[in-house]
């Protein structure tokens, strides 16, 4: 059984390399499983370009000089040598961009189980659990790709609420066409009438049409104007990466500006992760999950999160087109476009690579 794999150089994200490897024999306690579909978005860039601060290579290691960027997506049990998992089932939940993955499962429950290869004990365990599906549910195609970025932004939300909204009066978003961005907003709206923030988008020219048509923020800009944004207390959640961006709005804002939660990399070339912004610290998802679950249990803070993210895709797939990658031509395409910050953000993709 041979395994064909979509890699990066790790020194180059621009170097890509397809390899096939043949899948070595099943230990006792793995289990193998096909990966079926998965999401791409500029989150697995991000993945990409701080892989190493992050750990994100470590998940699926491979030969030097290259990585594989994990995924979220779904797939199916082939093979198994575990007492506890049974050929057929299928799971959702962080796989790499791969015809087939190996895992040893570990702390099985009815709703999934965590994996427990030596190698990954050290790493986030949100990335390590994997969750049963039952069925396959109307909307499956569009949680593998708004699911982790809904997520983020639901988690996002709880941060600000905890330790800023008593401080501030809007709360500005960079890369505003970016799903996260988009979904962090809903999320805001949604909550607006409790909250009383203001909020605010910053996007490039090209996409200020496409934001302006969700009617998720009270005003967006262009990146250009960004000395248009009211001078009121503000709290910046940065998806774009740049750091130009952020020295000058730290300048126009002043004594204004609150903090910066520093999230994403849309705009990675132009970012400079080594210099210090004031007010500002990097947020990491995982360690907010772990507050929320302690706060809400894990079996409820699902529930809430799901339930949130359900209705989100319900109105935001309306906004977007979904496409599907099926070779590896038209994905190593994409790679390299979304690398290039080419990313149309009326369309959502989804890989299911069918063998030849």
């Amino acid at each position: 059984m041979r395994n064909q794999i979509f890699r990066v150089n790790k020194q180059n994200i621009y170097q890509i390399d397809q390899t096939e490897t043949v899948l070595a024999d099943l230990q006792a306690g793995e289990i193998r499983l096909k990966v079926d579909k998965y999401a791409f978005t500029s989150n697995n860039i991000t993945y990409a370009v701080i892989g190493h601060q992050l750990q994100y290579w470590n998940f699926y290691p491979t030969e030097e000089p290259f990585g594989i960027i994990p995924t979220w997506g779904y797939a199916d049990v082939v093979a198994s040598k575990h007492q506890d998992i049974k050929e057929g089932e299928r799971f959702y939940g962080y796989f790499p961009m791969a015809t087939y993955c190996t895992l040893q499962p570990d702390n099985i429950s009815a709703l999934g189980f965590s994996e427990n290869a030596a190698h990954r004990r050290a790493l986030a365990p949100a990335y390590n659990n994997y969750a049963r599906v039952a069925s396959r549910i109307e909307l499956e195609d569009y949680v593998p790709i708004f699911r982790p970025l809904f997520a983020t932004s639901f988690l996002i939300y709880q941060l600000l609420k905890e330790k800023y909204f008593t401080e501030v009066d809007q709360i500005l978003l960079t890369s505003a066409s970016s799903k996260t961005s988009l979904a962090l907003a809903a999320i805001l709206k949604k909550n607006q009438g409790k909250d009383g923030k203001k909020i605010m988008g910053l996007t490039s020219s090209r996409n200020l049409d496409f934001v302006k048509t969700a009617y998720y923020h009270d005003a967006v800009f262009a990146y250009e104007n960004y000395k248009d944004i009211s001078l009121e207390k503000t709290v910046i959640v940065d998806i774009s990466g740049n750091h130009e961006l952020l020295k000058n709005l730290s300048v126009h804002l002043n004594d204004q500006l609150v903090h910066i939660v520093l999230v994403g990399l849309t705009d990675w070339k132009s970012s400079n992760m080594a210099s210090n912004l004031p007010k500002s610290e990097f947020f990491f998802a995982p360690t907010q999950f772990k507050i929320f679950r302690k706060l809400h249990g894990a079996e409820k803070a699902s529930e809430i999160l799901n339930e949130a993210l359900m209705d989100f895709i319900q109105a935001i797939k309306q906004m977007m087109t979904l496409e599907k990658i099926t070779d590896m031509e038209q994905l190593s395409r994409l790679y390299l476009e979304m690398v290039d910050g080419k990313v149309d953000p009326m369309k959502a993709y989804l890989v299911k690579i069918v063998s030849k």
